[in-house]
């Protein structure tokens, strides 16, 4: 059992699906969304888990490739990029890890 506390906001649009009939009840929502977290991130490839933790910080600035995986196509990084991020033009990425809206 795991416990979490969540947002007023977030509870409300919460009770809103269950109102709807979407779920039964909180747990089963919750669990729904997990899971849709869990398949979202393990479905991606090497490559766009690689960019991804890299733009985190989770990845340190100054690994090397081998350290992190080989890159083998340019397109390949540019695609997992856009595919994350929804475009591979630097500004906007940057402004959308910078928490800017575009």
């Amino acid at each position: 059992m795991v416990q979490a506390r969540l947002p007023a906001a977030l509870v409300r649009e919460l009770d809103r699906l269950l109102e709807e009939g979407y779920y039964r009840d909180r747990t089963e929502a919750i669990a729904d969304g997990i899971r849709r977290l869990i398949e979202r991130f393990s479905k991606r490839d090497r490559v766009a888990r690689m960019v991804r933790l890299y733009l985190m910080g989770k990845l340190p600035r100054d690994s090397s490739i081998d350290e992190v995986g080989r890159i083998e196509k340019v397109k390949d990084v540019r695609r997992a990029i856009s595919e994350f991020y929804g475009t591979d033009k630097v500004d906007e990425v940057l402004g959308k890890l910078r928490g800017r809206k575009l």
